[in-house]
C-alpha cells in the first residue's frame, strides 16, 4: 500500500513538470485554498476573539477610553520591537515584500520560522491597533503554507510558484470574501503573469478558501462599498487628468525607490541567493 501511494506521488510530481499537467495543478489549487481558508479562520480567530472580550466588537478601538487608547498601541509596539530584538535579520521578513522576494529568487520556497513570525507579529500588531490591516499577514500565510504544502511533497519549483500564487488569492478571498479581488491581485501583483496552467488553480484556490470561509464567517463581504458613478460626461476629463497625474506620481514614486537603493550591496546579496538557489536544498 505504502509502495503504490510512493508511487502515485512520484508520478504526480512527474506530471506537474509538464505544460499539460491541468487537472493536477487543479488538485494542487484546492488543496491549496483548503489549507488558506483553515489558516486564515485560525488567524482570524486568534484576533478578533481577544478584541471581542476587550473592545466588545472585532476592532471597536474607538469604544476604550483615552488611556487605553493611548496606552494599547505603545504596549505593543515595544512587545514587536523586543520579538524582533531576539530574531535573526533574515528571520525578520515578513509580508508581500519577503514573499515577491522569495518567489523571485528563491522559486518559491518560503521558509516556516518567518510564517511564524508574521503569524504572532501580525497578530500582536492587530490586537494593539497598530496602523496595518490583516490583508498583508494573511497574504504571507496564505502563500507559505501553500508553498509548505509544496516543499513537503517534494514538487518541482514551477508548482511552487503556482501553489505561492494560489495561496495569495487564497488568502485574500478567505480575508474579505472577494474571490475575484484574490485572483486579480494574485496574477497582477505575484505572480505577475497569465498563463492557462496557471489562472486555473489560482481560481480554484480562491472558490475553495471563499467557501470555507463563509462556512466559519457566512456569505458576508468584509466591507460595504457605496455605489460609485458617474453623473455627467462631463467627469471623463477629469477622470483622465486625474489618471495621467496618479501615473506620474507612480513613476516619481520608483524612480525614487532606485536611486535611493544601494545597487552594489543588493548586486551582491542577489548574486549569492541565486547561487544558494541553484542547489534545491538551500531554498528553504
Amino acid at each position: 500500500m505504502l509502495n503504490r501511494l510512493l508511487s502515485a506521488l512520484s508520478t504526480f510530481q512527474r506530471r506537474l513538470a509538464h505544460v499539460d499537467s491541468v487537472p493536477q495543478f487543479a488538485l494542487l489549487g484546492i488543496a491549496s485554498g483548503a489549507l488558506t481558508g483553515l489558516v486564515i479562520i485560525l488567524f482570524r480567530k486568534v484576533v478578533e476573539v481577544p478584541l471581542l472580550l476587550l473592545t466588545g466588537g472585532p476592532e471597536n478601538f474607538e469604544g476604550l477610553d483615552h488611556i487605553q487608547r493611548f496606552t494599547l498601541p505603545i504596549a505593543g509596539a515595544i512587545a514587536l520591537a523586543i520579538l524582533f530584538s531576539f530574531l535573526k535579520l533574515e528571520d525578520r521578513r515578513v509580508g508581500v515584500v519577503h514573499l515577491i522576494e522569495r518567489l523571485g529568487r528563491f522559486h518559491g520556497h518560503l521558509p516556516l520560522r518567518n510564517a511564524i513570525v508574521q503569524f504572532v507579529a501580525g497578530t500582536l500588531a492587530l490586537l494593539s491597533g497598530q496602523s496595518l490591516g490583516r490583508e498583508g499577514p494573511a497574504i504571507h500565510l496564505g502563500a507559505a503554507g501553500s508553498s509548505l504544502l509544496g516543499q513537503a511533497l517534494h514538487l518541482p519549483n514551477n508548482s511552487i510558484r503556482v501553489l505561492v500564487g494560489c495561496g495569495a488569492a487564497a488568502a485574500i478571498s478567505a480575508s474579505f470574501n472577494t474571490p475575484i479581488a484574490g485572483v486579480i491581485f494574485s496574477m497582477e501583483v505575484i505572480l505577475m503573469e497569465y498563463t492557462f496552467a496557471g489562472f486555473i488553480p489560482v481560481i480554484l484556490a480562491a472558490v475553495t478558501a471563499a467557501v470555507i470561509s463563509q462556512i466559519a464567517y457566512g456569505n458576508v463581504a468584509a466591507f460595504d462599498v457605496p455605489v460609485v458613478a458617474m453623473h455627467s460626461l462631463l467627469d471623463v476629463p477629469f477622470l483622465i487628468v486625474l489618471g495621467i497625474a496618479i501615473g506620474l506620481l507612480a513613476v516619481a514614486f520608483g524612480r525614487m525607490g532606485d536611486a535611493a537603493r544601494p545597487r552594489g550591496h543588493l548586486a551582491t546579496h542577489a548574486d549569492r541567493w541565486h547561487h544558494d538557489c541553484s542547489d534545491r536544498s538551500r531554498c528553504t
